[in-house]
């Protein structure tokens, strides 16, 4: 591995990657690919030992009960995540992944699935479900930047006193309110926009490539090499920009 490479951890790549989510981690491998960094992936599951290094990690949307199966063995990873956090490393979770890196998730019948209590807030199912196209402007890592998605869940996102919303909700439900979107702490987030959330989104990729690689000195920079990625994710934004009023059944 050349002291160059992008260094990614993706937990729990079956039980929380039910959304595409796989294409947030190729998103960064291939923009990476394009600035001339390799990439080395890793896949942490159930049992596996605890990563020691990273310089992204990412953690994938799934339903509670992927949620619950994991929630065990996420309470291992509790001080590897503080630990990269502290210098720098963006861990980012989407849908059941922001569940899991939360305080944990309150079901409807009273339980209580524990997360790992690296997101400060809280996740409460039984809210009405939305199922949508989703807008949202962020300043995450940067100055405003408006992103696109998909909205699909019944919950509220409860924050700490003192924590931050990812986002600002443009058009859409996020944590319940009809303002704030997902929890923010330093480089790290946590989100409801799906997509999947990267591919679609290219500045954020670019953003948290920045993050990472700035950390160890190297240097990151887009060039005519990104541009038909980001044709295809412009394209992609206008027709959720154009459908942001149709809603969707959910399964």
């Amino acid at each position: 591995m050349s002291s160059d490479t992008l260094r990614l951890v993706h937990l729990y790549p079956e039980q929380l990657g039910v959304s595409g989510d796989r294409g947030n981690v190729t998103a960064l491998v291939e923009r990476a690919r394009r600035a001339g960094i390799e990439s080395e992936v890793l896949e942490y599951r159930v049992g596996d030992a605890v990563p020691t290094v990273a310089d992204v990690v990412l953690v994938g949307h799934g339903p509670l009960s992927g949620v619950r199966a994991v929630s065990e063995d996420a309470q291992r990873l509790r001080d590897a995540l503080e630990g990269f956090a502290a210098s720098g490393v963006p861990v980012v979770g989407v849908g059941g992944g922001m569940e899991l890196l939360s305080h944990g998730v309150q079901t409807t019948e009273g339980e209580t699935v524990a997360g790992i209590g690296f997101l400060p807030g809280t996740v409460r199912r039984g809210a009405p479900r939305r199922t949508n196209y989703f807008q949202v402007t962020t300043e995450h890592l940067g100055d405003t930047l408006t992103l696109f998605g998909f909205e699909d869940h019944a919950a509220h996102v409860e924050l700490d006193a003192d924590a931050e919303a990812f986002a600002t909700v443009v058009h859409g439900g996020g944590n319940g309110d009809g303002r704030s979107e997902g929890i923010r702490r330093g480089a790290s987030f946590g989100t409801q926009l799906k997509g999947p959330l990267l591919p679609l989104n290219p500045a954020l990729s670019d953003r948290l490539l920045r993050a990472a690689l700035t950390r160890r000195s190297i240097s990151y920079h887009p060039s005519a090499a990104h541009a038909k990625l980001d044709e295809y994710a412009a394209a992609s934004q206008r027709v959720i920009r154009d459908n942001l009023e149709r809603s969707f059944k959910a399964m």
